[in-house]
């Protein structure tokens, strides 16, 4: 039985674990950073009664593009960065990278809403988690092509086992 050298086993351990970042990073951006937008999550509720004076204000930066969606159970004039947008029981923002906006909800009956929030996935995140992966697949593959050249390579006439499997190759 031929023993691998550390370095094979270092390569092939090293190959692993990035591909499995790799994977792991990208399934990350795709299920759960579009929902975590720094410090709302994945949206706010919004209530509006006699308490606030019908208003209420939510400030909203964007590190990424940021889509918004406000959904409320009775109309609202709706404000940004103090301009009026329009009366809506529904309205849909996208805010860019590094703007920051101030929305204003005003009413003259109770309301109540909820601004829903899912931002993009940067380009250099994607790049990265699939970089990750390419090097760790990469990596696998120089592996078994080393492993098939120095370690399964045999002459005439030897025996090899390969699990349980007993091989001959005569010719």
């Amino acid at each position: 039985m031929k023993k691998f050298p550390l370095r094979f086993i270092m390569l092939l351990i090293l190959s692993f674990s990035l591909s499995f970042s790799g994977l792991a990073y990208l399934l990350y951006l795709n299920a759960v950073f579009p929902e975590l937008v720094p410090f709302h999550g994945g949206g706010e509720r919004a209530t509006l009664n006699s308490a606030n004076n019908y208003t209420s204000q939510i400030p909203w930066e964007a590190y990424s593009r940021l889509h918004l969606t406000l959904q409320t159970n009775d109309t609202v004039k709706l404000y940004s960065n103090g301009d009026y947008i329009c009366d809506c029981t529904s309205y849909d923002f996208i805010i860019e990278p590094g703007d920051y906006v101030l929305i204003l909800l005003k009413s003259s009956s109770p309301v109540s809403g909820r601004f829903t929030a899912w931002q993009e996935i940067p380009l250099e995140k994607q790049l990265l988690g699939l970089s990750l992966l390419l090097v760790g697949l990469a990596g696998i593959g120089i592996s078994t092509i080393i492993l098939k050249k120095k370690y399964w390579t045999h002459k005439k006439g030897d025996i090899s086992t390969v699990g349980r499997v007993q091989i001959s190759l005569c010719a």
